[in-house]
C-alpha cells in the first residue's frame, strides 16, 4: 500500500526535494536542487531494460534495507499529477493502472510514501512511466532524514545524491559489494541502435 503525502506538506517536512518550474515572465525555467556532498550515476549490467528494471528494484530496495530505511518518499519536481499523461503502451498502462489501484486519482500531485514492502513493485512501474512519459516530472525519493536524494532515469540508471558524509560512506561500500556499478559520463539508450525508444510519448 502506498501512503500519499499533500505537495505542500511534503515540500514543509522534506525541503531537500528538487523543485523546477516555468516563470512565463522570464520564458525560463527555474530550478532548485538542494546543496549535496557527492553525486553518482549508478547502474547494472543487463541485456534489456526489462532486465535492467528487475536488478533495479532488488539492488534499491537492499540499499535501503542496509541504509535502515523503513521506506522512502517519492514526489515529482513539478506540480503535474502522477498521472498526467495516458500512454497505451503495455507496461506504462500496467504501471498506471498500479497507480490507480493504490488510490493515486488523476489530478494527485503529492508525494508517494513506499514501504520496502512495496518498493520491488513500486520502482518497476516508476521506471516504465519515467522511461515513456516523458511530459511528466522527474520523480525523486529521500528517506524521512534526507540523506540521500535520488531518482532512476528514463535509461534505467539510478542518480543518488548524498547530502552528508556518513551516508556517503554506506553508499560506496554498498556499492562495492553488490551488482551496482558506477557508470562514468552521461547516460545513452543501451537498448537500441539509435536513441529512440520504444513506448516513448510526449504531450505537445
Amino acid at each position: 500500500m502506498l501512503i500519499k503525502i499533500n505537495r505542500q506538506s511534503c515540500l514543509s517536512n522534506y525541503p531537500s526535494f528538487p523543485l523546477r518550474s516555468y516563470d512565463y515572465d522570464k520564458d525560463e525555467e527555474q530550478f532548485y536542487y538542494p546543496k549535496v556532498f557527492k553525486s553518482y550515476i549508478l547502474t547494472v549490467i543487463s541485456k534489456s531494460f526489462r532486465g535492467r528494471t528487475k536488478q533495479l528494484e532488488t539492488e534499491l530496495f537492499k540499499l535501503a534495507k542496509q541504509l535502515s530505511y523503513d521506506n522512502l518518499i517519492f514526489l515529482g519536481d513539478t506540480e503535474l499529477p502522477w498521472l498526467h499523461q495516458d500512454n497505451e503502451y503495455k507496461p506504462v498502462k500496467e504501471a498506471q493502472q498500479y497507480l490507480t489501484d493504490n488510490k493515486v486519482g488523476k489530478r494527485f500531485n503529492g508525494a508517494l510514501q513506499v514501504k520496502n514492502t512495496e518498493l520491488v513493485t513500486f520502482v518497476k512501474h516508476l521506471s516504465w512511466l519515467t522511461r515513456c512519459n516523458a511530459s511528466l516530472p522527474y520523480f525523486h525519493f529521500t528517506d524521512k532524514e534526507q540523506n540521500v536524494i535520488g531518482n532512476i532515469c528514463k535509461y534505467g540508471n539510478l542518480h543518488i545524491d548524498t547530502l552528508n558524509q556518513a551516508t556517503d560512506n554506506l553508499i560506496k561500500e554498498f556499492v562495492d559489494t553488490g551488482k551496482f556499478i558506477y557508470l562514468e559520463g552521461n547516460c545513452f539508450n543501451e537498448f537500441g541502435k539509435t536513441n529512440v525508444i520504444t513506448g516513448r510519448r510526449i504531450i505537445v
